[in-house]
């Protein structure tokens, strides 16, 4: 199932890559709380497809909710798969798979899934609608379309300094740089229209770091993705220096002890039915 690299998908530059910041943040996800818009759609028997599927936990448990229907994780970097491979396999989960792949071409016949799935993939790739319409290929008439993205033109840090905007507007221009859409969560209604689904459900919202230590939590992650891998990027490319970066991460351990820090993460949710 392993595509060349010829493939548009292989030509993306997944900006926060496969390091342990990445995996960190990624591994922390779950159908229950990430994907819990989608499981009131879920039913026994359905054959679930989740695009760019990374490490595969939300994978797990969108499986456990369709089983004995088969659920298939998709991605391009299948070292992602291993840790999640083992646990359905510790939990004799038997209707859960990964393969290698291109979400721009899917490797399945037309209408051949019940559900398909995508989160935080569309802001991460140049061409946002054809994978849309990929997965809505591979979409049985009256199947489900589920898609979480996030959408920084939304975000709400406050109390912000110049340090912190400067911090926030190269990780914003890295994204453009890339051509991908860093607002593309209040794009999703019309992404899900033109394949061809009815927009059943739509949600906007906000995941709040409320609490001082979760909010610490939050940036020493986000500080340890700069230093692991945004940084060098931003480096590379002449748009700032190291003592820049060392002094923005500075300015974020101290926001995040500011009694009055506020950090609101955009998302948007969407659930399309294929006509």
């Amino acid at each position: 199932m392993n595509k060349s690299n010829s493939q548009p998908a292989a030509k993306e530059n997944y900006i926060l890559g496969y390091g342990e910041g990445a995996m960190q943040w990624m591994t922390s996800r779950t159908a229950e709380v990430h994907g819990a818009f989608l499981l009131p759609w879920l039913k026994p028997g359905m054959r679930l497809l989740d695009c760019g599927c990374g490490p595969g936990t939300l994978t797990l448990g969108f499986a456990k909710r369709v089983a004995p229907g088969e659920t298939i994780g998709i991605d391009r970097e299948a070292s992602q798969f291993t840790a999640t491979v083992n646990a359905a396999q510790r939990e004799n989960i038997g209707n859960l798979h990964f393969v290698t792949g291109d979400i721009y071409e899917l490797p399945y016949a037309d209408e051949s899934f019940d559900a398909v799935f995508a989160s935080a993939v569309l802001g991460s790739v140049s061409d946002p609608q054809r994978v849309v319409a990929e997965m809505a290929r591979v979409l049985k008439p009256g199947g489900i379309m589920a898609l979480k993205e996030f959408d920084h033109g939304g975000d709400i840090i406050w109390p912000l300094s110049p340090l912190l905007e400067k911090s926030a507007e190269l990780y914003h221009g890295l994204r453009k740089h890339n051509g991908h859409a860093e607002d593309c969560g209040r794009r999703l209604r019309g992404w899900v229209h033109a394949a061809g689904c009815d927009v059943q459900h739509l949600r906007g919202f906000f995941d709040q770091q409320a609490g001082p230590d979760e909010l610490r939590v939050y940036i020493d992650r986000n500080n340890y993705l700069i230093n692991e891998i945004l940084g060098p990027q931003y480096i590379e490319l002449g748009w700032c220096t190291q003592d820049d970066l060392a002094a923005q991460a500075a300015a974020w351990v101290e926001f995040a002890a500011n009694p009055a820090a506020i950090y609101l993460a955009c998302w948007f949710e969407a659930i399309g039915i294929k006509s």
